[in-house]
């Protein structure tokens, strides 16, 4: 189940860092590649409650092994893309795919295993995704560099077919319910999903009548699932489960840990990137032993889970969390590489940390017959906040980051519109008729100061996160402890 967990979570990032590669192969242009990137995500969160209901319904592994073989077929036709548009529809297959695979697989290995060595199954699982996730970029990107842009698919179908056969051999079935499948409220959950993650994600660089739109329509969405599945007889998702403290403490962790999380990766690439000047290789290096660490951290949650109890581990997670977001604070223009590393550890780490007792008390809060839909929900609440993280903290730090430039320029009769259009000058944009060379060099002299100091203010803001969740996880989460 771990395979199947890394390749969902593994190949989004796989195709991004890979983006320019097969941009330039199938010769995709203006604002296309950011979409096609997009894609899997978005059909993904879209299918992913839909993915845990039919698996609940038609039997899991049925379902798994369903949405394995999908990976293998559309990434597949997505290497032999003749032209962008062929490759969206691919792109679009492989997300429902992973719908089933990231919506069944946690709910499978709840299932499977009986209370007692549940937490460290969970723990196992996570440790898998996150050592199969974490090298896929790098192998991806070596086979389009050496072979053509064509080898960036090849490594998750070949993983995928590992996935299949091993499932196919030693997974078992699991009960079925028997309740009617919920469309009205599928559909809803699919609108609201899709709505807010791609509005965020349209409003990463500022506010856009088609994000706030696409926002709106998914929170009347979001209330009209609500409404529908507290009126309904058969719910696609109890609404029960939210009665209890500890799954909605744990709900809490989950979307704080991962609005940070998709957040600070954003903040720490603009920080060495286009603060720094280091290059875009560099961020991925330091990222991967740090998820490698963080392979090992969500691992060992199991285990501790076990002996100190679920909410002890949740908050030691978000506690290391919160201390790399402190570390921010004292960064500069020339904190060194181990200082931005042992930042990136801390976060990616904390966040493994949190993972397996947040899944532990969720699975534990489902009814038999809805391991699927809860499973789907969790994984659905924390995509949504991973990629709301870097759309909400653009805009709170592109504002401050102008706040700071106007104040620090205002002697020199510099607007906020003028510091904007200069900003988008140096970097490329058109020539503004608002813009004189003098005021576009006083601007960006003072540019790399500003960033610094919208990114401590972030830090700050971000802290409040974890703090939030933690409160909640000691209020509403009892302390075991199990020997």
């Amino acid at each position: 189940m771990g395979i199947g967990y890394g390749i969902a979570i593994g190949d989004p990032t796989t195709l991004s860092a890979n983006l320019q590669v097969v941009s330039t192969g199938l010769h995709i242009t203006g604002s296309t590649p950011s979409f096609v990137a997009s894609l899997a995500t978005l059909t993904m969160a879209a299918t992913v409650l839909s993915a845990g209901a039919l698996g609940d319904l038609y039997g899991m592994r049925r379902l798994y092994l369903l949405g394995m073989s999908g990976v293998i077929v559309f990434s597949a036709l997505a290497a032999a893309a003749p032209a962008a548009a062929f490759l969206m529809i691919a792109r679009a297959g492989v997300g429902i795919a992973f719908a089933f695979l990231i919506g069944l697989s946690l709910a499978i290995t709840n299932a499977v295993f009986p209370p007692r060595r549940r937490a460290a199954a969970i723990a196992a699982y996570f440790g898998v995704g996150y050592a199969i996730a974490t090298p896929m970029p790098a192998i991806s990107g070596a086979l389009g560099h050496a072979i053509n842009w064509r080898a960036c698919f090849f490594v998750v179908p070949l993983v995928a077919v590992l996935g299949l056969l091993i499932t196919w051999r030693f997974v078992p079935e699991t009960p079925r319910a028997t309740r009617r499948l919920d469309l009205p409220g599928l559909f809803l959950f699919a609108v609201a999903l899709l709505g807010l993650i791609f509005g965020a994600s349209r409003m990463e660089t500022g506010i856009d009548l088609t994000g706030l739109v696409s926002v709106g329509i998914g929170i009347v969405a979001g209330v009209g699932f609500v409404m529908r599945e507290l009126h309904t007889p058969y719910p696609a998702l109890d609404m029960r489960v939210f009665r209890s403290g500890r799954f909605n403490a744990a709900v809490t962790a989950g979307v704080m840990f991962n609005i940070v999380l998709g957040g600070s990766m954003v903040l720490l690439a603009f920080y060495l990137v286009t603060i720094r000047k280091e290059s875009h290789e560099l961020f991925g290096f330091l990222l991967i032993p740090a998820t490698l660490m963080a392979a090992l951290a969500a691992t060992s949650a199991g285990p501790a889970t076990n002996k100190f109890g679920p909410r002890t581990v949740m908050i030691t997670g978000l506690l290391t969390m919160l201390a790399g977001l402190l570390v921010l604070r004292f960064f500069d223009l020339n904190t060194g590489r181990t200082v931005v590393f042992v930042t990136t550890a801390l976060l990616v780490v904390g966040g493994a940390l949190v993972t397996t007792p947040q899944a532990t008390i969720m699975m534990s809060s489902a009814p038999d017959d809805l391991g699927g839909a809860v499973s789907a929900v969790k994984s659905a609440l924390n995509e949504g906040g991973y990629s709301l993280g870097p759309a909400l903290f653009a805009l709170i730090g592109i504002n401050l980051f102008l706040t700071d430039s106007v104040h620090d320029l205002s002697h020199s009769g510099i607007s906020r519109t003028e510091t904007r259009e200069a900003l988008m000058t140096a970097h490329g944009g058109q020539q503004a008729h608002l813009v004189n060379p003098e005021q576009a060099r006083l601007v960006v002299e003072q540019a790399p100061h500003n960033a610094i100091d919208a990114i401590h203010t972030l830090s700050m803001v971000m802290a409040v996160g974890p703090i939030v969740a933690i409160i909640l996880a000691l209020w509403l989460i009892k302390p075991t402890v199990k020997s």
